[in-house]
């Protein structure tokens, strides 16, 4: 019985250990307003690449990463010359950003998310690529959908995602200027 005892005890201590390295220590930390691991939320260079494939950028194009975090991952994988960045953390607030760009692209933060797109399509001649969780989805809402159309934009692509050491399944959208029906709503409320 003793050994058994000690092999529950070290089984739930290797449980423990790898919780506190996992996804669940990041969301307790977050819970207990502690400082959360900066790092876990910065995109996978990878992912970035393969979104960022998604976007027709030309040479030409001027592109702004609307929070570039520390490690820059978006920012140094745009394809184009003219291109900038803003960071709060560095300094530089998307918010107080000046000025017109072809794209804003990006992984920013849920909690800004509609006010970033707000933003975006107000200053973006061409489009603008986020990826975003299934709670950026939700929150797309017909009010806001016609807002987004009303700017001139329209969802152009979704591409579907995994990242495993986040929660799951993510989406890089694509909003652009080609009209098309990708996307429909109502105004109407139903019952």
């Amino acid at each position: 019985q003793g050994t058994k005892l000690v092999t529950l005890i070290l089984n739930a201590q290797m449980i423990a250990n790898m919780t506190k390295r996992g996804v669940k220590a990041t969301m307790y930390k977050q819970r207990e307003n502690t400082e959360p691991d900066v790092e876990f939320h910065y995109t996978d260079e990878e992912l970035v690449k393969y979104c960022l494939s998604f976007i027709p950028f030309k040479k030409e194009d001027s592109v702004l990463d609307v929070g570039a975090g520390k490690n820059m991952v978006w920012f140094r994988n745009i394809p184009t010359d003219k291109k900038d960045w803003t960071e709060i953390e560095l300094g530089k607030d998307f918010f107080d950003y000046k000025g017109k760009v072809d794209y804003c692209i990006g992984n920013p933060p849920y909690k800004f998310l509609w006010k970033m797109l707000e933003k975006s399509f107000k200053m973006c001649n061409k489009g603008v690529g986020f990826l975003i969780a299934i709670n950026g989805i939700n929150m797309l809402t017909p009010k806001r959908l016609q807002f987004i159309k009303e700017q001139g934009f329209y969802i152009n692509k979704v591409v579907v995602v995994s990242c495993k050491r986040w929660y799951g399944r993510y989406f890089f959208v694509l909003f652009t200027k080609d009209k098309n029906n990708l996307y429909n709503w109502s105004l109407n409320g139903f019952n």
